[in-house]
């Protein structure tokens, strides 16, 4: 199972300038889209490798 770091997450948006209270809400609830669009793009590209 893929997952994200959420330290290093909340340390990335603070240096964006976003609220740690925030980010640390949302995050949980934005990894599952996103982990499934970066497993979709693994597929695509080794879809296209084999190609």
């Amino acid at each position: 199972m893929v997952s994200w770091d959420m330290t290093a997450a909340v340390a990335m948006a603070e240096a964006l300038g976003l609220n740690r209270l925030i980010t640390a809400e949302l995050l949980p609830l934005i990894e599952p889209f996103a982990v499934r669009g970066i497993n979709a793009q693994v597929r695509a590209q080794n879809h296209d490798d084999a190609i």
